[in-house]
């Protein structure tokens, strides 16, 4: 029986899969981002290979399967992605390996081979689609410092910016400041521009449930906050959506851990894209990437 491998490598984790050779998944396991940045191929497929080898054990498996599949953030020039794919090779996880971008496994977990615009929301932010024709296309996905709008990133960072100004007396009221504070531990704003000096992205990015427990107790400073956010995610699937023939209905289908774990958020986000698009249809389940590299590691 062939072991099949699924591995979607994000920015803030990574969660790889072990399945059998008909695509049922035998168990699930969770690691370090497995995301591709330019030059760091070797330390982005040790992430991934330890993810891949705890899930193994945990199938009580040889530590090797017969094909991977790779869905990565940051792979999107093939240059990266045949970097990452061959230092995948080299850890002889399985004879047959193979890497493509996160989208195509979003996609083909929400939608098959059918048309359809998945959003994804997490640390970073990205929409994929695929058209009537059968090619793909993306928006958003720029990183930190150029796009990601309505991001866990995106969102931490805007919340950060209202709370500095709350605290010196040059913006609203609101409690973001003292949520965030007791989140990191911290004592009062030096010691949080000292903290926000030398964090990272993923760290960032981890307080946006914050600021969407802030909103959804009626802060707001926070509901702005996440209200612009969810505009902006809507105007991801608006731009794919004018790639579709007119009046076409367009299926939609969100993901991402901040849109799977905030209900509230999911639903201003939904609310947006439907005003904003008219002939979206929504997919009530969230997508779950994982699921698309398992189907696409059966045709290999």
């Amino acid at each position: 029986m062939r072991i099949l491998i699924g591995v979607d490598a994000g920015a803030s984790h990574t969660t790889a899969a072990v399945a059998n050779e008909h695509g049922t998944v035998l168990v699930r396991s969770d690691g370090a981002p497995g995301a591709m940045h330019p030059g760091e191929a070797a330390a982005a497929a040790a992430r991934i290979f330890e993810t891949c080898r705890d899930a193994l054990r945990k199938a009580e498996r040889e530590v090797r399967g017969d094909v991977l599949m790779v869905g990565a953030a940051g792979v999107g020039r093939e240059e990266e992605r045949l970097a990452l794919q061959a230092a995948l090779e080299e850890t002889e996880l399985a004879p047959r390996v193979s890497v493509t971008v996160d989208g195509a496994i979003a996609l083909q977990s929400a939608f098959g081979d059918a048309p359809g615009i998945v959003l994804l929301a997490g640390t970073g932010s990205v929409a994929w689609a695929r058209l009537p024709g059968g090619g793909t296309t993306r928006v958003g996905g720029l990183g930190a410092v150029i796009g990601d709008q309505g991001s866990g990133y995106d969102l931490a960072r805007a919340a950060l910016r209202a709370a500095g100004l709350a605290v010196e007396g040059r913006g609203r009221r609101t409690a973001l400041a003292g949520r965030i504070l007791r989140a990191l531990r911290l004592g009062g704003l030096p010691e949080l521009v000292r903290w926000a000096t030398t964090t990272e992205v993923p760290a960032v990015a981890a307080l946006a449930p914050e600021v969407l427990a802030a909103a959804e107790e009626g802060d707001a400073v926070a509901g702005a906050l996440v209200d612009a956010a969810a505009d902006d995610l809507a105007t991801h699937v608006r731009a794919l959506a004018e790639r579709f023939p007119r009046d076409a209905e367009v299926g939609v289908a969100l993901g991402g851990s901040l849109l799977v774990r905030s209900d509230d958020y999911r639903k201003r986000v939904i609310a947006r894209i439907v005003a904003d698009v008219p002939t979206a249809k929504i997919r009530p389940e969230t997508v779950d990437p994982v699921l698309g590299a398992i189907q696409l590691a059966r045709t290999l």
